[in-house]
């Protein structure tokens, strides 16, 4: 057991090749190193909640969202630097205010009309959908390098108007999309699409993971996950205790933390799971983050 918690409770963590930036309920932030130690203090830089967030380079790079009050802000941190709290929700709802409000200590910052979604590292830049609006590629200090209409697939048109993209990632094949409902993309750097598809789900894609020689990891929203080789073959289906938080492949092995239990399956695919009292929502190395802010060896 890891006695030192986060003291407040987190819902992710991004992984820096050094620095770890760990995302809490109220849009608490907080950076530890590889050794779990905090770098500087928790800070909680705009009053609104954090939903997407990824890490580029020297760069931390979230968006927070206040839907009663309808703001939205994206914005930068240098992971170098110190974090520090920023105002109030009470200033917030002040109206003469709201729009000169940006995240404390950032970068850059900007002002949103719709919610950016799947923030997803690409080389040394970032992608994200935004909902109704399309998918682009900017830079870490938010140049736009392009934008691109979101994909439709014929086989699932009639819930596009539900669906969202999950996430970006880079691969040997380009850069790929995957939606909640299934629907892929695979997109050359300039964002025309090479080919498009649909993996067939029993649940809706939350998150995924691909490693070279090892395939994908599919996270999926309720008690089973999915495993591919490529997204053109049929999914492997396996059944767990409840959704995948957080998911690693170390040394050719898919491990990961979630609902209750943390779980392995192995190169050989061989499936093991140990149960947990509490949820655990991050890895970094064997430790395992709870919801409870605490830290706990994994279980696996």
């Amino acid at each position: 057991m890891v006695d030192s918690g986060t003291g407040f409770a987190p819902i992710k963590i991004d992984s820096g090749e050094k620095v770890h930036v760990i995302s809490g309920v109220s849009g608490q932030l907080l950076k530890v190193d590889e050794k779990l130690n905090p770098i500087g203090e928790v800070s909680q830089p705009f009053p609104a909640t954090i939903t997407s967030s990824t890490i580029v380079d020297d760069k931390w790079i979230g968006v927070w969202v206040e839907r009663e009050l309808r703001q939205a802000r994206m914005a930068a941190f240098d992971l170098n630097e110190e974090w520090l709290n920023g105002e109030t929700k009470a200033i917030l709802r002040n109206r003469k205010a709201d729009f000169l409000l940006h995240p404390s200590s950032s970068n850059w910052s900007q002002i949103l009309d719709s919610e950016p979604t799947a923030l997803s590292k690409i080389d040394n830049s970032i992608c994200f959908s935004s909902i109704n609006k399309g998918i682009y590629r900017i830079d870490n200090e938010s140049n736009e390098i392009w934008r691109a209409e979101i994909p439709k697939w014929k086989e699932i048109e009639k819930i596009n108007s539900f669906d969202e993209i999950v996430g970006f990632i880079e691969t040997e094949e380009g850069i790929v999309l995957i939606s909640r409902a299934g629907g892929f993309a695979i997109m050359d750097q300039n964002s025309t699409i090479i080919q498009k598809g649909v993996l067939r789900m029993p649940e809706i894609i939350t998150g995924f993971q691909y490693e070279k020689g090892c395939g994908w990891f599919i996270k999926l929203n309720g008690k089973y996950f999915a495993t591919l080789s490529s997204l053109t073959e049929a999914p492997k289906i396996y059944k767990i205790l409840g959704p995948v938080y957080d998911v690693k492949n170390i040394e050719g092995d898919w491990i990961w933390t979630g609902w209750r239990h943390d779980g392995k399956l192995d190169k050989n695919g061989e499936l093991s799971i140990k149960s947990r009292e509490n949820i655990g929502v991050g890895i970094i190395g064997d430790n395992v983050l709870t919801n409870d802010g605490k830290w706990e060896k994994i279980r696996i």
